[in-house]
């Protein structure tokens, strides 16, 4: 394992780790946090940093409030902070930093960053080769009123970059109805990538003994995510509830994250007398030992971008998978079942499918095997159009 780099500020001391290099990514991110973005970020990061002719930066916006991302410093990446919290605002005191520098490829995944980005870029502030940026979220399916105007505000700066990526089919149509032209004409589908080698290393990790204790007493169906009204974990308790009826069987939820709802989760199980098969286990750095483990994954979200713990739960081979029809494509996920709508009864209806059916892990394999991170990577560089799913 490599030493960890000394965090540095934005920008700083750039030609002292340059050596022998020819080309330079920075990757641009509010906060070092997990979450989607941030984990795909980090995948082409690692992917452009495995190169021999390749340097890479990851910029943070906000200060350094939380540990590393895992295994980064592993790959010789770079990671500098701003100030602050990373919070709105907080991209424009990028400018005095991305002045006094030459890139090849500029990468971000947040509305606000894409914004600044691109209006810097138009006037000379952000000098580089190549500007990438990705849409999160169908911004205006989660959001109305004037938070949906302020993100009007910030589309309608782009336009200066070279790609901008849609995870789905469903949210470069969505798309096309608030970007300007000209950014139009740069929008492409390129479906997130997952590294299952990574994934297939970090699951086989042993599970603590209590965590080991307690999946050996019952089977457990994995919900994981932030607990926020969006990701709709209060209705997985729900779902197991109906499911244990409808069974007769003792079956548990895990839920794997943090959030506010965690107090409302708690009460719910309490309601229904589950707060003994419900296990609310905190935010984990790896919860893929906790997928490889359990009988089935359920995911309840109302709206996504795209959910990347789909992928991650095919590459930890949970024998079924359910899923809320939350995001556009799912239905390419080999092996996956989408519920026919968002009630419980309905998550039920598809999770007794997988429950009672034979197991789907051995179907992942060809979706897995077409998101490789060095195969997005080669796209937002601009390789031939090869990329399964992805369209121009």
């Amino acid at each position: 394992m490599l030493p960890k780099p000394t965090p540095m500020s934005f920008g700083a001391n750039r030609d002292s780790w340059r050596p022998m290099k020819s080309k330079l990514a920075l990757i641009a991110i509010p906060l070092d946090i997990r979450g989607g973005a941030e984990t795909i970020l980090n995948l082409v990061a690692r992917a452009l940093a495995s190169r021999p002719d390749w340097d890479v930066e990851i910029g943070f916006l906000g200060g350094q409030i939380a540990g590393e991302v895992a295994g980064s410093h592993q790959y010789g990446i770079r990671r500098s902070y701003g100030i602050g919290g990373g919070k709105a605002m907080s991209e424009v005191l990028l400018a005095s930093r991305l002045i006094r520098h030459r890139y090849d490829l500029v990468f971000s995944s947040h509305a606000r960053v894409n914004s600044f980005l691109a209006a810097a870029r138009s006037v000379g502030v952000l000098r580089s080769r190549r500007l990438v940026t990705r849409e999160s979220t169908v911004l205006l399916d989660r959001f109305k009123g004037p938070r949906a105007l302020a993100y009007r505000a910030l589309y309608a700066a782009y336009g200066s970059q070279d790609m901008v990526v849609a995870q789905t089919s469903y949210m470069n149509e969505r798309l096309h109805h608030v970007l300007p032209r000209r950014a139009i004409a740069k929008l492409c589908t390129l479906p997130n990538p997952v590294d299952e080698d990574l994934i297939v290393k970090m699951s086989s990790e042993t599970l603590p003994d209590d965590d080991a204790k307690m999946f050996s007493h019952r089977p457990q169906i994995v919900w994981c995510g932030r607990l926020i009204e969006v990701k709709r974990p209060t209705i997985a308790i729900d779902v197991l509830a109906e499911v244990r009826r409808r069974t007769g069987e003792d079956y548990e939820l895990t839920i794997v994250g943090s959030g506010p709802l965690e107090a409302e989760l708690r009460a719910r199980a309490g309601n229904l007398d589950l707060a003994s098969r419900v296990n609310l286990l905190g935010q984990r750095d790896n919860p893929f030992p906790l997928f490889r483990a359990s009988r089935a994954g359920m995911l309840t979200s109302a709206t996504e971008g795209f959910p990347n713990v789909l992928l991650e739960m095919m590459a930890c081979r949970i024998p079924g998978i359910v899923t809320t029809p939350c995001a556009g494509d799912l239905d390419k996920l080999s092996g996956l079942e989408i519920s026919a709508g968002f009630g419980a009864s309905e998550i039920a209806d598809a999770l007794m499918k997988v429950i009672r059916g034979s197991n789907r892990s051995a179907l992942y394999g060809k979706t897995l095997s077409e998101r490789s991170p060095g195969r997005f990577a080669d796209m937002l560089l601009g390789a031939p159009w090869s990329y399964p799913g992805g369209q121009r």
